[in-house]
């Protein structure tokens, strides 16, 4: 247990001690440990250190800093692989003063960091908003209920409450602080956008494609707000708008009552399903968000009989782990209901 804060020139020291040249799981874990005990001026320790390592790309450190969130890891994180790699603290005793003078260095950081976190928050709501309004516009102006999709035809399922797109849509969003945008482009402002994009892209700007042929996948919340959409290629790409929200978000094929209700990853799932079966089949995107979607959906429904469909995954080659078959049974264990694993062969990664 750590005794005494550290000052930052113990932690640059201690850094040292930890190969930059780690696996990605590691790197991401120094960066977010850093960012979490300093915030953003963690960036002046967590820079240095990366550009040491042989494989260092500037553009790689900077995205994964940015990427890094307060309180998944902490600087105990770093202190604990620095003293995997050989790092003591240095064995010399701190006076009561210097004792002082560190813990308020550190409630000083811990301020400034709870600031910051607040901010991001709050920033995040904001560019979350902006980008549903905007996911509005394209379904509204830029798509319709009919047309054809090379992955519906290869999955064998139809449209069920969702858009196909009209045209090819650039979707770009600026996200600078105070600046917060979303731009919609076709035709020749989409062409006068690449052609004018400074080299390297600004850190600000980052865009979306949505091509003639893809369908969109609208992802509402309980109380129908759209907040995002899910694109699909024709060759089954998915998609997502930076920023759009999809905790909690869904997409329902069928009409909820009583009797069955199906809980799906994606919508090729869902769709066959809902056309095999008849029953209402909720579209929750991912294993992680399935959890999220019953809880609230189960909430309004108490009539309804839970499905828990679960994707025939593979074994995570890493965990052993199936995330869709324990994502089902967290949410049996929270709402009772059957677990189905269906196997079309023909929906892999559906």
């Amino acid at each position: 247990m750590q005794r005494e804060p550290l000052s930052e020139h113990e932690v640059r020291e201690a850094l040292q001690y930890i190969d930059p040249d780690c696996d990605r799981d590691t790197w991401f874990s120094v960066a977010g440990g850093l960012k979490d005990e300093f915030g953003e001026a963690g960036w002046d320790l967590f820079e240095p250190w990366s550009a040491t390592g042989t494989s260092y790309k500037a553009h790689s450190a900077k995205t994964t800093w940015r990427s890094a969130s307060a309180g998944h890891y902490t600087i105990a994180t770093v202190i604990k692989l620095a003293q995997d790699g050989g790092w003591r603290r240095s064995g010399s005793s701190l006076s009561a003063e210097e004792k002082r003078a560190l813990s308020a260095e550190r409630e000083a950081r811990r301020k400034a960091r709870q600031a910051e976190v607040e901010a991001d928050a709050a920033r995040l709501v904001r560019m979350q908003e902006t980008v549903a309004e905007a996911c509005e516009i394209i379904l509204d102006e830029h798509t319709h209920h009919l047309g054809n999709s090379e992955y519906l035809g290869a999955k064998g399922v139809g449209a069920h409450g969702i858009r196909f797109f009209k045209r090819s849509v650039l979707l770009v969003i600026d996200d600078r602080e105070g600046h917060e945008r979303c731009d919609i482009r076709t035709g020749e402002a989409m062409r006068e956008f690449f052609q004018n994009l400074p080299r390297p892209r600004p850190e600000h700007l980052s865009f979306l494609r949505m091509s003639y042929g893809s369908i969109a996948v609208p992802l509402r919340d309980l109380e129908c707000m759209l907040w995002s959409l899910q694109v699909i290629s024709g060759q089954g790409t998915k998609m997502f708008p930076k920023y759009s929200r999809k905790k909690g978000c869904f997409h329902v094929l069928g009409e909820i009552g009583e009797g069955p209700l199906g809980f799906a990853e994606g919508y090729a799932t869902a769709a066959t399903v809902h056309e095999l079966t008849g029953w209402p089949v909720v579209a929750c995107i991912d294993s992680g968000n399935m959890v999220t979607v019953a809880d609230e959906l189960l909430a309004g429904w108490r009539d309804a009989e839970p499905v828990w469909l679960a994707d025939n995954d593979a074994p995570n080659p890493r965990n052993g782990k199936r995330a869709g078959q324990d994502a089902a049974a967290r949410c049996q264990a929270a709402h009772g209901g059957r677990i189905l694993v269906p196997e079309f062969p023909a929906l892999e990664a559906a």
